[in-house]
């Protein structure tokens, strides 16, 4: 079972000097020195010098995506003229995640304290209530967010499939459909509450809701059940190339359902994309079914999480 952000719809980081789903969040900065920049909300016209700025290729893409998805969430700091750190948010939601990123040459000068202060400002009055951050494992990205008031939650890793895609069409599956959503609703509730009291993280209430179900509709040919004698015993979600969730009902474990969803998941992307990644918990058991289907472990992040007042 995956999830890639076992709480929001995506992650984000904070990428060296930075702050991912769907992801969801990259490196991130240190305080320290002062610096005469300027904070003004992102344009798409700035989209260029940001791509510039950052050197990690993996959170520049992450980035520019959730700029590109949420530009009115997005935030730039500038020092005469010149852009020298950038952070986005993903959505005005109750919880939401944030990227933040500080050039190199820009750093320990307080711009990424200063741009997360003001970051903070956006989204409380957007009414979020609950943020998430991730980067890339590093002690002083670690220091940097926890004396921001972000402790850590849990760690989780980016695999990539290393494998031979050789699914074969499986007649018990099938794209989502309206009519099975409460199903899916329970199926994915009931499975991810066991993975959190595998890997220790706290349970949580999942209550339905007219906006997921019309969310998973509007998405529905990125999800697949698996359905035998007319009860769906799995599900997977797909976002591009990523494999969002995939969960398999706690009873019906060990039957061979998940990796018949694995496989058609991991066929449907390589008809789009070069490749398929996934995140998984630390300490899921389902890493040994990823790492037992050609899955390798490409990154390690933390992830952190912050109750705004």
């Amino acid at each position: 079972m995956v999830e890639v952000v076992p709480f929001l719809p995506e992650a984000n980081y904070l990428a060296p000097m930075s702050l991912s789903k769907r992801g969801r969040i990259k490196k991130t900065p240190t305080g320290g020195g002062d610096m005469m920049c300027t904070i003004i909300p992102y344009t798409p016209d700035k989209k260029k010098e940001v791509r510039m700025l950052i050197e990690d290729p993996f959170v520049r893409e992450d980035l520019l995506g959730c700029l590109e998805e949420f530009p009115d969430c997005g935030l730039v700091a500038m020092e005469k003229g010149v852009i020298v750190g950038v952070a986005v948010f993903t959505g005005k939601n109750v919880i939401t995640s944030f990227t933040l990123y500080v050039g190199t040459s820009y750093r320990k000068r307080g711009v990424g304290t200063k741009l997360l202060l003001e970051l903070e400002k956006s989204m409380r009055s957007s009414a979020v209530k609950e943020v998430y951050c991730d980067f890339q494992e590093d002690s002083k990205h670690s220091s940097f967010v926890e004396k921001n008031g972000y402790p850590l939650q849990f760690r989780s890793s980016l695999m990539t499939f290393q494998g031979t895609d050789t699914a074969l069409s499986d007649h018990r599956i099938r794209l989502y459909e309206d009519q099975d959503y409460e199903a899916v609703h329970d199926l994915l509730h009931r499975a991810f509450q066991k993975m959190r009291k595998q890997v220790g993280l706290p349970l949580q209430d999942a209550p339905k809701s007219r906006e997921e179900a019309k969310k998973y509709l509007e998405n529905r040919t990125s999800i697949f059940v698996l359905e035998e004698e007319s009860i769906i015993k799995g599900c997977i979600f797909l976002d591009g190339h990523e494999i969002d969730k995939l969960a398999v009902a706690p009873e019906e474990e060990g039957k061979g359902f998940g990796r018949a969803l694995l496989a058609a998941g991991i066929k449907n992307i390589k008809i789009h994309h070069k490749e398929a990644t996934l995140w998984v918990v630390q300490g899921n058991p389902a890493e040994k079914l990823y790492t037992s289907f050609g899955f390798q472990k490409r990154r390690l992040h933390c992830f952190h999480k912050k109750i705004l007042s």
